[in-house]
Parts: C-alpha cells; structure tokens; sequence
C-alpha cells in the first residue's frame, strides 16, 4: 500500500485568506444607507386634512393593531372628519400588510419607506401616524 498525499486538502483551507482582501458585501449602516426602494412598507403617514375618521382601516386590521384614538394637541384636522378620531397603530402588532391603505376611502393614510425604529419603551410602539 503506497501513500498518496492529498495536496488538495491540504492546501484548500487556506484559499479562505484570499476572502480577507475582497470588499464587504454589508454596508456601514450609521454612515451609508441603502437607497430607498419604490413601494416598501414602513411606517404609516396620515394626512390628517384629508382623513375622515371612518374608522375602516381599524375594521379591516386582523391583528387589532389600529385604534382610533383622540389626535395629538394642535393637530389640524378634516372638517369633515365627524369622529373626531383619528388612527393609531401598534408596531409590536402590525405586520405591514397594507390592507388599513388599500380600505381608507380619502387616501389619506400610506405607508412610507421609512422603517427603523429602536426603543427600549415598549409603549412608544403605539405610534401615532405622522401628519404629511
């Protein structure tokens, strides 16, 4: 019986260095930031001038994430909005299917691309749609 070395497997781990000169695939996230991309689902924005208070994006949520809540001090409103309410959605319920969007009759609630928000509060999740 003859050895035969096995020069492959002897030498194949250490083309792992050669990875060590190539560039990052990852970004350097504080610094750089990915481009936005057309259509994602973020956070909610609501036109408070438009929304009308029906309360059908709170209807069609199946996680019970949105309530309609008085809005904030100072808020300009629809004078058509006859609740006086507008929505408020619970980011630690929500699953960003976009059906409170595609049911709200004025347009006035969308989602936006933003999307990082980090906090320690768990009460801070219930966030109040921004006014745009």
């Amino acid at each position: 019986m003859t050895w035969n070395p096995d020069i492959k497997g002897i030498v194949h781990p250490f083309s792992a260095l050669g990875q060590g000169f190539k560039r990052p695939h990852t970004l350097n996230y504080p610094v750089e930031r990915r481009p936005d991309v057309t259509g994602y689902r973020g956070f909610h924005v609501n036109t408070l001038s438009t929304c009308v208070g029906c309360g059908n994006c709170q209807d069609i949520c199946m996680n019970e994430a949105i309530d309609m809540v008085e809005p904030l001090p100072g808020a300009v409103m629809n004078p058509k909005n006859a609740s006086g309410l507008v929505p408020r959605i619970d980011y630690g319920r929500c699953c960003w299917c976009g059906l409170c969007v595609d049911v709200c009759g004025p347009d006035s609630l969308r989602l936006e691309a933003e999307c990082v928000y980090v906090s320690a509060d768990g009460d801070s999740f219930l966030y109040m749609p921004k006014d745009k």
